[in-house]
């Protein structure tokens, strides 16, 4: 796979077999021969999302893989699956690419993600970087800060799981359609000002925008199904983690609340945080990206 030329629309478009039979979709980004780094995206998107850091991927060498996870783009959906099952479809694609050693940056959504190949694959990993990375939801003040929908889904998720997971794809139809959007309306006239800034370059938005709406190509049931994974027991221990975390999180980020990340920077035994006064969940990835990538040399 390593040794094949692609074009620019293959790289973004490839797929490999995993054992079980399911399709896993990722995308490729910057020198076939750089540093080996895993691209986990945010909710609910794919593995366009990464797009977004493609010149400083160039600049600083790193070979980057985006996956999209079940149910998401090009991936097959697993029914019943957990946020820990990632770690094996983890595993088997960086197997296939080759990879012993690698770093894995985990965003928003991707946070979870992150930490569970952290606490499973701490041979394979280097760092792990963790940028407004969701956080447990089963505290009281986990969700402090956080925008009211986004707040009271979690809340629904937690308390009447059999009927959160029954409504799940509606409520996600409704928010999110077909993922013609960055954010739904609502949510987007709450976000702090320099969320407001980062979002109106539009060739971020444009990027956002087809990386939602490619998310969502086969409907909701993947993102569905994961929205209320966030709200159940993840399948590991926080103080199991023995691999270095570099985190970052935004103070005025109201999608995942400084909360979270103050909560996992308390409970990661080998954490490095860092929370920005003035950023958001937006401004913080996408205009500290150079920096953020940099812990990963």
């Amino acid at each position: 796979m390593a040794d094949q030329i692609l074009s620019d629309e293959q790289r973004l478009n490839q797929q490999l077999t995993l054992r079980d039979g399911r399709r896993l979709g990722y995308a490729e980004y910057g020198p076939g021969d750089g540093l080996p780094l895993l691209y986990f995206h945010g909710w609910p998107s794919s593995r366009l999302e990464a797009l977004a850091m493609k010149q400083v991927v160039a600049e600083l060498k790193f070979r980057v893989i985006a996956p999209d996870r079940p149910g998401y783009g090009l991936s097959d959906f697993k029914r019943e699956r957990t946020i820990a099952d990632w770690v094996t479809d983890v595993r088997e694609l960086t197997q296939q690419l080759g990879w012993s050693r690698f770093a894995i940056l985990g965003i928003s959504g991707g946070g979870p993600y992150a930490l569970a190949c952290a606490a499973s694959l701490p041979g394979a990993l280097s760092k792990v970087l963790l940028v407004c990375g969701m956080g447990p939801t089963d505290t009281p003040e986990a969700t402090a800060g956080m925008v009211p929908v986004n707040r009271w889904l979690l809340s629904f998720a937690r308390t009447v799981p059999w009927l959160a997971q029954r409504l799940a794809p509606l409520c996600l139809r409704t928010l999110w359609g077909t993922g013609d959007q960055v954010l739904p309306e609502q949510i987007e006239a709450s976000l702090p000002e320099r969320d407001r800034q980062t979002l109106s370059n539009q060739q971020l938005r444009k990027i956002l925008t087809d990386s939602s709406r490619e998310g969502l190509r086969n409907g909701v049931e993947g993102a569905a199904w994961e929205g209320f994974l966030y709200s159940k027991n993840w399948g590991f221990r926080l103080d199991q983690i023995r691999v270095p975390v570099h985190l970052w999180h935004g103070e005025k980020d109201n999608i995942v609340p400084s909360s979270m990340g103050h909560f996992l920077s308390e409970h990661i035994p080998d954490c490095q945080a860092v929370f920005f006064p003035d950023d958001g969940h937006f401004s913080l990835p996408f205009n500290r990206m150079r920096e953020i990538l940099k812990k990963a040399l």
